[in-house]
């Protein structure tokens, strides 16, 4: 069950004001009151999964693109308080492959993008919907992703889609990875333009090593 603190909204809002935050986008979804927070216990718990599709399922059914533009789903949990990169980057491919068995059950994958976490036209789809997913805990070595626990940004690839037909995506695009080696202090070189590389590489924030095999496995309706 989503258990939500009432000053769990602050901090994440605090995260996100933090001066030269690479984010624009979310700073933009903060602004027009377009983040949704879910908190849950466990990140390791399989028992909350039929909950957070459902908080999932709900945000897809609310959401407009053009009324909602630069809107975020945003996952945290209490438990484990210490984490690794590795151990995230465990976890966050255990959670989704948690959610996607049972989704697999009621929902198709998004036909916009392919289910092979080493395609260049991978996304991860819940609901039917594609999703870039970005993780965030204490132990990530990059400062943009290094939150007070771990915690899943779940954003519609529609959102992106609609940025490029509209011309603007590059710009935005450029313009984070730029603030985002600013901020950190080095170059992310996870970055990858959709299309040429997988997302998956990007999820958890972990630099994958060159032959790194994505523990996710799509089921085949």
């Amino acid at each position: 069950m989503s258990i939500l603190k009432p000053n769990l909204e602050q901090k994440i809002s605090a995260f996100i004001n933090q001066a030269e935050y690479p984010c624009v986008g979310a700073k933009t979804a903060l602004n027009k009151g377009k983040i949704t927070v879910k908190q849950y216990d466990d990140l390791r718990c399989d028992i909350n999964d039929t909950d957070i599709l459902t908080d999932i399922y709900n945000f897809i059914h609310r959401f407009e693109l053009e009324k909602d533009m630069y809107s975020s789903l945003v996952f945290t949990f209490e438990q484990p308080e210490v984490l690794s990169e590795v151990a995230f980057d465990k976890l966050l491919w255990q959670k989704l492959q948690q959610l996607h068995d049972i989704d697999t059950c009621m929902h198709d994958w998004d036909k916009h993008v392919d289910d092979n976490p080493h395609s260049p036209n991978f996304s991860f789809s819940l609901g039917g919907k594609a999703f870039f997913i970005i993780g965030l805990h204490p132990g990530a070595k990059r400062k943009s992703r290094r939150f007070e626990r771990p915690t899943l940004v779940f954003n519609l690839h529609e959102q992106f889609d609609l940025l490029r037909e509209q011309g603007k995506f590059e710009d935005l695009r450029d313009h984070i990875r730029q603030q985002d080696e600013a901020f950190c202090g080095s170059k992310n070189t996870l970055l990858k333009n959709h299309g040429e590389k997988s997302e998956a590489y990007q999820y958890s924030g972990k630099q994958q090593p060159e032959r790194w095999q994505c523990p996710f496995h799509a089921n085949q309706n």
